[in-house]
């Protein structure tokens, strides 16, 4: 937890305001961002993601972006140990490593600590993805269901990966992984104390919110959103399946191949970035340690003098 007491963390749903905030923060501590965004681990996928500018990551260092191809894969786990090395070598530096994003799995990892279940025999999840092809895999779910009822009302009935993966566990362990995961969150809630955390998630009215998503649609389609779409088809045409989950670009990719108009596909990205931000927010209500606030009221919160309508410094 050393890291986590030396640390301070920004997060809240996307289109918030994170990213200004956290400059403003970094200047007055004089120390450096970690991002916390899944996205933004990639290169050639800038405006989007609404990644950091060039003159943002000129005023302060940002750790964890363009690390990636388009092509590669990630997870949780790559992310982690990237962040906790360089969180580490910043406060042996005497600085206090800001953390900033919006991925909730990466908050609950940095908070936490990870869910890691012991090996099991390959042969078992080869097994199951033979029984189970791609294309027919309905019987996998009600298998789960009499399994561990618990995990196959939280997964997706098509969400083929989870449900392998949970009767992968049940085959090799002998034990539901929603089992392991209680024995898990018990061990670590026991350890987890949550007033030696410094997390704030930024909250606003839902409407106010929708609003800013919707401004920074028109922004981003403004700054060139269709083109960055269009040259990474060009320079990558398999994009990781991470990489691809990113909000707007297969809708942007639907207007290129001419199944979407404009004006679809702006509300359909509109529609996709309220419905993310609306699963971050039940996520942050859910964190014990991260705390809801006003963007106006947050440094009061944690005693900095600094003024909230000013610019960033220069």
């Amino acid at each position: 937890m050393n890291i986590l007491e030396n640390s301070y963390i920004i997060t809240g749903p996307t289109a918030s305001g994170k990213t200004n905030l956290a400059i403003k923060l970094a200047q007055h501590l004089d120390s450096e961002i970690i991002c916390m965004d899944s996205m933004t681990l990639y290169r050639d996928m800038d405006i989007g993601t609404a990644k950091p500018t060039q003159h943002e990551q000129t005023l302060i260092k940002h750790h964890l972006v363009d690390i990636l191809l388009p092509t590669e894969t990630s997870n949780v786990q790559f992310w982690l140990k990237g962040a906790t090395e360089i969180a580490q070598a910043l406060i042996d530096k005497g600085k206090s490593p800001i953390f900033v994003g919006g991925t909730p799995l990466y908050l609950k990892a940095l908070m936490m600590g990870l869910f890691e279940i012991p090996e099991i025999p390959k042969h078992i999840r080869a097994e199951l993805e033979a029984k189970f092809p791609q294309t027919d895999f309905a019987d996998a779910h009600r298998m789960l269901s009499e399994i561990d009822s618990d995990s196959a009302k939280r997964i997706h009935p098509n969400d083929r990966r989870r449900i392998i993966r949970a009767l992968e566990v049940w085959q090799g362990l002998g034990k539901t992984i929603s089992s392991l995961q209680k024995q898990w969150e018990m061990s670590t809630n026991s350890q987890f104390n949550p007033d030696k955390i410094r997390c704030i998630w930024l909250q606003m009215p839902r409407q106010k919110l929708h609003e800013r998503i919707h401004i920074r649609t028109k922004q981003l389609l403004k700054k060139g959103w269709i083109d960055e779409v269009l040259l990474l088809r060009q320079k990558y045409p398999n994009l990781s399946k991470e990489a691809s989950q990113a909000i707007g670009y297969s809708q942007i990719s639907k207007f290129l191949d001419g199944s979407l108009s404009f004006e679809n596909m702006e509300e359909a990205i509109n529609l996709a970035t309220r419905q993310l931000a609306k699963k971050q927010e039940t996520w942050f209500r859910h964190l014990s340690g991260c705390i809801p606030l006003a963007s106006e009221n947050n440094f009061q919160y944690w005693n900095f003098d600094i003024d909230m309508h000013s610019d960033i410094l220069v």
